[in-house]
């Protein structure tokens, strides 16, 4: 109970939306936001060693990976953004934060929302 209650204190003082990241995003969100970044993680570490062969073939190679992990950056940084809006942090200054107009931000997330949703 003591520990619960340390908990409900520092969200009270978080500066920002004024709640905590754990507190603010279910645990499936995060879940998917660790495993994106880790994806792309392993996908830039495999392009390390993706250095030898003909000009052509390393390119290309380097390209599909690179273009993947672009991929799964976006998505990773589009989750994360969601979540912090939906956490109570204002829209406005989640596009400060990614340097995006705050209508192009919104429109990107509600058309993902759409695709998402069906």
């Amino acid at each position: 109970m003591a520990g619960q209650l340390r908990v409900l204190g520092k969200e009270k003082k978080a500066p920002g939306s004024g709640t905590m990241w754990r507190a603010a995003v279910p645990a499936e969100q995060r879940m998917l936001i660790t495993s994106t970044l880790d994806s792309v993680q392993e996908q830039l570490l495999q392009l390390r060693g993706v250095h030898s062969g003909p000009t052509a073939d390393v390119a290309r190679r380097l390209l599909r990976g690179l273009g993947h992990g672009a991929g799964l950056i976006e998505n990773a940084w589009k989750r994360t953004a969601v979540a912090a809006v939906n956490g109570g942090v204002p829209l406005q200054e989640v596009a400060r934060w990614v340097d995006m107009p705050v209508e192009v931000l919104r429109e990107m997330l509600t058309a993902d929302g759409r695709e998402e949703g069906g």
